[in-house]
Order: structure tokens, then sequence, then C-alpha cells
């Protein structure tokens, strides 16, 4: 009996959570986009050794003329997350984070990259060094990596830019190894 209802508390308290998150929750009046190749990986590769390093850079301009839009006007914005980055895939290396910052999600305890804003450049921008000291097979998939940028603004303008690794086409699939 006991058990019964320790299981059915929790059940009720992790549907809570989930559906509470804000992190997971789509903006329903975001304005969507797509900008292909926003996120770089230097040295796109299929096998590295030990040692080896990659740099994993995105930078999103404020601007975007094309749609005739400053997201950093319209929201107030200074940072934000990329959902889908798959950073936390290279934890156990050594991630040494240049610009923006990386920060665990509360719920899963996984890694994520988060861009900051630059107004010297004016760009919303993440990169990190990643020098691989764990050997093993990666797969990261890419696909479906969005930035949301919740408008901390009056004018209520959300925006929902959704890109891919450059290099990579959509639904492809990144496998590597990492070899002593």
């Amino acid at each position: 009996m006991v058990t019964k209802i320790l299981k059915t508390t929790g059940i009720v308290l992790a549907l809570l959570i989930l559906w509470a998150c804000p992190l997971e929750k789509k903006l329903k009046n975001a304005i969507p986009f797509n900008i292909p190749d926003l996120i770089s990986v230097s040295s796109l590769d299929t096998i590295y050794h030990v040692g080896d390093e990659i740099v994993y850079t995105a930078v999103i301009p404020s601007r975007i003329d094309s749609l005739d839009i400053d997201i950093y006007e319209s929201t107030g914005v200074t940072s934000t997350w990329i959902r889908g980055s798959e950073i936390h895939k290279f934890d156990g290396n050594n991630i040494y984070v240049i610009k923006g910052f990386t920060r665990r999600l509360d719920y899963d305890n996984s890694l994520q990259a988060y861009l900051s804003y630059n107004p010297t450049d004016k760009v919303y921008e993440f990169q990190a060094r990643i020098t691989f000291t764990q050997p093993g097979e990666y797969s990261v998939f890419p696909d479906g990596m969005i930035i949301i940028f919740k408008s901390e603004n009056s004018s209520g303008l959300d925006y929902e830019i959704k890109t891919k690794i450059q290099g990579l086409e959509i639904g492809e699939m990144w496998e590597f190894r990492v070899v002593p």
C-alpha cells in the first residue's frame, strides 16, 4: 500500500516537473526561422587521438537583414541556451569555454551551451575548445538545434532560430572515434 502511494506520488511529481519545465516549453508566439550553419566545429573528422582538440563555435548575428529584425533590440536577451547543442556528448573531456558559458540542467544534469551577447560585435556567441581525454565511440546528432530568444522587453517578441552544424546535412549523424 505504501509502495503504491509512493509510486503514484513519484509519477505525479515527475509529470508536474516535466509539464512546468520552462526550458522544454515551445514558445507559442515565437517567430520561427531557419538559418543553417550557424554552428561550426573546426576539424570535423571521423578519427581523433587523445590530446587532439576541436573548437566548437556558434555565432548568431543580432541583426538579421533578410528578416529586418534585430534580436537584441527586440528582446533585450543577453544570454540564451542552444537547445540540442549536444555539448554534453563531450562531457568527461577537457572543455574550455572561451566565449559564452556552460551550465548543467537541473532536471537531468546534462551540460548545455549558452550564447552570450557581445555588444561590441552585436552577435550572440559561444566558443569552446575541447581536448579529447577519453577514448571511445562518439555520436552527435546535431539536427534540431534551436536557439530561443524569449523577450525580456515589453515588446513581447520572441524568436526561435533552427540551425545545424556546418558541413553536416539535416538528419546526418556525426560519428567519430577517439583513439589512444
